[in-house]
This record gives structure tokens, C-alpha cells and sequence, in this order.
């Protein structure tokens, strides 16, 4: 043996390491007999984003872009901010829904926050935390209770995206145990996409956890296993169904419902348990079904009237999106994902109005559909059965495209709730397919031990290359500035492709390698990475704010300018005609508008901002999501319901008494008395 080893010298022994060391790794990734993945497999990749969240949480560092008020009360570089730089055109984050919690943190967390006259449902839309029974079922809020504001918005960030990493990755090892780091590379690229991104939110977050999470359930339930285990999952199903509908953003929930009931439905075909062992393998789920029906039931019956006033104002209402509503520019946009890093520069050029806007998935499923396609056609070769999961992924994507581009089947589309999403927001559901579309392919390769033809792995190279391509030539033909910012393109699709390839020829580890690599090169530095919470009520215009309310504090604010002011008034908790309402507050409109003719400009989820003006207040719409309201101080209305007044310019108006000026940062402000 001595001898033997002299022979085989150090690239012997080299080779028997690496032996030993394969052995090893495949009997620790063995899945269980029941088909599960192992538990270091199952806790491994979970493991290192919960202890990466706990960190950026003692830290109090979030993706947050309160920052941007550092251009209006700071001057040189704001000391907080540690890479990227804030996104302003995310003002539903930074000045909505931001404002809001900083809001209910100065009013002690209140059901009903009392900013806008009349008072504003906390519970219902924007996620703020709250000292009501419904917030158990936002676990995102929660740091805000017991943790410094800084710490809470941290929490409030990473906790919906860590539940999606968690989710994203569980359905991956469901199906394919003995791939973990795949997994791991597939759900880390599904949380840098470029959509999700630009979108991030817990709005847009829960819904694709909630996805993943119901579907890894339902494999599970559908296997034979320990009963405790279906049932936990089950019980996790329920409460993100409660936590994703309380967020009532139905554009966002609607595309992650049509991947889980379409692929659901192939899941449970392909089990072929027949109907009485469907229904008690599905017991677990339809309880939490029904458990998470009961939940929101009471939730929507104690607040029945928020959201009346939510679905009868004008803006948005009872929104329908017709089918098939998308052009061919819109088309463009859609599949403009590999030249989105131009988007962090400012430039979207003809693909979209804004950046969150035209934000758009990396969409390898389709491509990945070609191979699902040939694992159908070669099952039914080799047992002459259709793989109804396969078939599923396929359809679901065939259900989005049809909503994009098919014209006049928007009948069917309301019965299937589809028109409750946009053409934007329903991109969504590609981020989700690519996932599924890849683990779902990996997984049936794996089982037929077999890789697909080249001539199926080049077609599917060639659907990724195709859009891009048409994407290329109609920005050159525009002049479009997008190709010069953006010049990642190239290598974003080189990656696509050698991605979709890989996958198709069972090599997914270097196939989820590159579409990571592909993901971060367009969806890194989409958000900055900002130490705590810019904080209004500690800027000097804030303080001065609190300083009057503490001396008078029934008094009736209101700020006049774009919305420096107004988001000062809104963050110190005080009484302001201020603010984005989820719906119109009765008492608040009855005193601005108090015949109503201006109701189909006010009755609508906006922002109202002020502008100074001339008689009594009229209102207008320069976008349909914003109110604008003329202010004269001099007003009946002014003079019976408005004290003091925020503005970004210096008022011309007798009945106005300068009281102070304050210059923090780029541009001062003015406090008034209504006299």
C-alpha cells in the first residue's frame, strides 16, 4: 500500500481527496426517504440570510430613500448614506409610506391616525404599524413597536425580502434536493430582480413569498411524509395569505395567484391521487385556506367602511385593465430587461415614463419553455403520460402573454380576477415563471437522468436572443441614450443565454450562476444602502413645528409648495391638510369643499399638496394620483379651520403673519399665523 501510494504520487492523492470530499457532499445533500431535502440542505442558505437580516438590523441600515430629503434640509454629502444614491422618482417609499410611520410613531402608533381632519384608517394600505389586532399579521412592522425607529425601518425592508429569499429557495430544494447551491443562486437572482427592485416594497415582496411559499406547501402535501410537517406548512401558507392581503395592492397579488393556481393545478394532476386522496392530501391547505378566510373576514368587517371609501372613489376605485391593452412599444418595454441598468442613470428613453414604471423582469421562462415543452413531448415517448407540471409552467406563461397582448376576451379575464392587475405590475409573474421554469425543468431532467437536445438548448438560447435583439435595433433606430448608459447589455444577454443553455443540458449550477450574475449586473444598486431614517421631525423647521403644537395643540396646520413642507407637517403628527389619503377623509373635504362640486377631483387615493391662490380653495388633478388645492389666507375656509401654515416661498397675503424663517439646508422655509 506504501508502495502504491509512492506510485500515485501528490495528483493521486489530490484525486482521492476530491473523491472522498464528492462522497461526502452527496451524502450530506441525500435527500430523506420520504423525497425531502436534508435538514442542512433545508436550513442552510435560510440560516445565512436570517443572520445577514439580524445584522443589517442591529446596524439600522435599509434600502430606504428617506435620504432625498437630504437634498432640501442638508448641504454636502449626507453622512448617512453609505452606497448608492436615493431614488427619488420612489416617492410611494421615502415620502408615502415612510412619512406615514414616522407619522404613527409621533401619535404613539395609533388604528387611527389623526394627521388629516377626520382622522386615516392606519390599518388599511401603506403597512404602518399599529397597536391593533391585525398588525400580528404584519410581522414587518413590528420592529417599530419595540425597536428605535431606525432599527423598525430596517426590519420593515428586510424582512419581506428575506421571506421571499427563505420562500424562493424552500420551493427550489422541494424539488430539487440535491441542489442546494442552485437553489441558492436561483432565489438570490429572483430578489435582485431589476422589477422587484425598482418596486421594492412589502406590497410587492409578500405577494411572490407568498407564491413560492403555497406551492412548496403543496408539493409537500402531496407527498407521503410525517402529517406534523404538511400541517406546519400549511399554517405558514395561511398567515403570509393574511400578511399578503392586508396589503389589499390586488396589481401585484393577482400575477403570483395566477402562477400558483395554474402550476398548482399541474402539481396536482401529475400526482394523479384520484379525487377522495386529493382532497385528504389537500386537507392541510384548504384548512389554512379557511383559516386565513376567517382572519381577513373579521379584518374587512371591523373596517367595513375604509373600504367602502376605498372602492368608490374615483382614483382607483373599481380599476379594470382591458386585455391585450399593451402596443408594441409597450411590448419593447416588457422585454427590456437586459438594458435596464440605464434605468440607475436616469434613462429609460422611449421604453417608460419613469424607472419604476419601466422596470421589467430578466425573463428566461420563456426560453426555459422550449425545454418544458420537449420534457413533455418526451415523457409521453417514454411512458405515454403528459407531465402535467411541465404543461402547467407553459400555460401560465401562455395566460400572461394572452393578458398582454390578446385583445377581447376581457369578459373571461374579470371572471378570473385578471383585470384587477396593470400591464406593469403584471411583468411580476415572469419573475416568478423563471424561477418555477427553471427548478421545474432541473427537477425532470434530473429525474430521466437526461439533458435535452442541442437543437432544443440552442432554440431556447435563441428565444432569450430575440427580444433583446428587437430591443437593441428599435433603441438604435430611436437615437436612444439607453444604449450608451447602458453598455452591461451585452454581457446581460450573454449571460441569459449561457444561462437558459446550461439549464437545458442539466448543467444548472453554472446556468443559475449565470442568470445571478445577470441579475446583479442590472438589479445591484437599484436602492442605496442608508443608515437609519431621515427623520423631518428632527430637522429645525420640525422642531419649530413641535415647539408651536406643544403651545397650542388644537391647532390646523397646512404647508403650501411641492411637498418639502407638507412632508414636515405629515412626519410631525400634527393636524394638516397634508398628505396621501388612502381615501378622502369626510370631515376634511366637507370643510374644504363643502358643496362637493370638486368631489370627482378629490375623491381618489392622492396626494394633496397646496399652491397659493386667490378666494376659496379649488381643487385639481395634475396627475390622477395627486390633489392640488389653491390657499388663500384670507378664505372663509382658511379663517375658520386653518392656524398656521409651512410654505416653500415667501406668501404675499395679508391675513399670512411671518412668525418664522428657517434655512437648514438648500432652501428655506416659512412659518405663517393665519390672522
Amino acid at each position: 500500500m506504501h508502495d502504491q501510494a509512492e506510485k500515485t504520487g501528490p495528483h493521486g492523492a489530490f484525486l482521492g481527496a476530491a473523491v472522498r470530499l464528492t462522497v461526502l457532499s452527496s451524502r450530506l445533500v441525500a435527500p430523506r426517504p420520504s423525497g425531502a431535502p436534508a435538514l442542512l440542505v433545508l436550513l442552510g442558505y435560510p440560516a445565512v440570510v436570517l443572520v445577514v437580516f439580524v445584522v443589517l438590523v442591529v446596524l439600522g441600515v435599509s434600502g430606504s430613500s428617506t435620504g432625498s430629503f437630504w437634498e432640501f434640509f442638508g448641504r454636502g454629502p449626507d453622512p448617512d448614506l453609505i452606497a448608492g444614491v436615493p431614488r427619488k422618482i420612489r416617492t410611494d417609499e421615502w415620502l408615502v409610506q415612510s412619512g406615514w410611520v414616522v407619522s404613527q410613531a409621533q401619535q404613539g402608533f395609533p388604528a387611527v391616525n389623526q394627521t388629516l381632519p377626520g382622522g386615516m384608517d392606519a390599518t388599511v394600505q401603506n403597512d404602518l404599524p399599529s397597536w391593533d389586532w391585525s398588525t400580528l399579521f404584519r410581522p414587518h412592522v413590528w420592529g417599530f413597536l419595540v425597536l428605535p425607529l431606525d432599527q423598525g425601518m430596517a426590519v420593515r425592508w428586510w424582512l419581506p425580502f428575506a421571506a421571499l429569499l427563505i420562500a424562493a429557495y424552500g420551493f427550489a430544494v422541494t424539488l430539487m434536493p440535491r441542489r442546494p447551491v442552485t437553489a441558492a443562486f436561483l432565489a438570490t437572482a429572483l430578489g435582485a430582480s431589476p422589477l422587484l427592485q425598482w418596486w421594492f416594497l412589502p406590497t410587492t415582496l409578500w405577494p411572490v413569498a407568498w407564491a413560492a411559499t403555497a406551492l412548496t406547501t403543496l408539493v409537500w402535501c402531496l407527498r407521503p411524509g410525517r402529517r406534523r410537517v404538511r400541517w406546519a406548512a400549511a399554517a405558514v401558507t395561511a398567515y403570509v395569505t393574511v400578511t399578503m392581503t392586508m396589503s389589499i395592492y390586488v396589481p401585484f397579488i393577482v400575477p403570483a395567484a395566477v402562477v400558483v393556481v395554474v402550476v398548482g393545478v399541474g402539481l396536482l394532476l401529475d400526482a394523479r391521487l384520484g379525487l377522495r386522496r386529493s382532497v385528504g392530501a389537500l386537507l392541510p391547505l384548504l384548512a389554512a385556506v379557511g383559516a386565513a378566510g376567517v382572519v381577513l373576514g373579521a379584518w374587512i368587517v371591523t373596517r367595513l367602511d375604509t373600504v367602502r371609501a376605498l372602492l368608490g372613489t374615483v382614483y382607483p376605485g373599481q380599476r379594470l385593465e382591458a386585455t391585450g391593452a399593451i402596443d408594441f412599444g409597450g411590448a419593447v418595454a416588457a422585454f427590456s430587461g437586459p438594458f435596464q441598468r440605464a434605468l440607475q442613470d436616469g434613462e429609460t428613453g422611449a421604453l417608460g415614463p419613469n424607472a419604476s414604471e419601466t422596470a421589467a423582469p430578466l425573463v428566461i421562462g420563456l426560453a426555459m419553455s422550449v425545454v418544458l415543452v420537449w420534457l413533455v413531448s418526451e415523457r409521453w415517448r417514454r411512458e405515454r403520460r403528459i407531465d402535467a407540471v411541465a404543461l402547467s409552467v407553459v400555460v401560465a406563461h401562455a395566460v400572461v402573454l394572452a393578458f398582454l397582448f390578446v385583445p377581447h376576451w376581457d369578459a373571461l379575464a374579470h371572471l378570473l380576477l385578471l383585470d384587477r392587475t396593470t400591464v406593469a405590475r403584471v411583468r411580476s409573474a415572469f419573475d416568478l415563471l423563471n424561477l418555477v421554469s427553471v427548478v421545474v425543468a432541473t427537477a425532470r431532467l434530473d429525474a430521466l437522468r437526461a439533458r435535452s437536445t442541442w437543437s432544443t438548448a440552442v432554440l431556447a438560447g435563441l428565444v432569450v436572443l430575440a427580444p433583446s435583439t428587437v430591443v437593441w435595433a428599435v433603441l438604435r433606430a430611436t437615437g436612444s441614450t439607453v444604449l450608451s448608459v447602458s453598455s452591461a447589455w451585452t454581457v446581460v444577454v450573454a449571460l441569459l443565454v449561457v444561462a437558459v443553455v446550461a439549464a437545458s443540458r442539466r448543467v444548472p449550477l453554472v446556468g443559475a450562476g449565470a442568470f445571478l450574475a445577470a441579475s446583479l449586473v442590472v438589479g445591484l444598486g437599484v436602492n442605496p444602502l442608508y443608515r437609519g431614517v431621515f427623520d423631518l421631525t428632527e430637522t429645525d423647521m420640525g422642531r419649530e413645528v413641535a415647539a408651536v403644537a406643544a403651545q397650542d395643540p388644537d391647532a390646523q396646520w397646512l404647508g403650501i409648495g411641492t411637498f418639502w413642507a407638507g412632508a414636515v407637517l405629515v412626519e410631525s403628527g400634527v393636524s394638516t391638510y397634508n398628505g396621501v389619503q388612502t381615501a378622502p377623509p369626510e370631515e376634511m373635504w366637507d370643510e374644504i369643499d363643502d358643496d362637493a362640486s370638486d368631489e370627482d377631483a378629490w375623491n381618489r387615493l392622492a396626494n394633496v399638496s397646496w399652491v397659493p391662490g386667490v378666494g376659496e380653495p379649488t381643487v385639481t388633478n395634475p396627475y390622477r394620483d395627486q390633489i392640488q388645492v389653491t390657499f388663500d389666507a384670507c378664505s372663509a375656509f382658511a379663517q375658520e379651520h386653518v392656524d398656521y401654515v409651512v410654505s416653500e416661498s415667501r406668501l404675499d397675503d395679508p391675513c399670512a403673519v411671518e412668525v418664522d424663517r428657517e434655512e437648514q439646508g438648500s432652501a428655506p422655509l416659512w412659518l405663517y399665523r393665519v390672522d
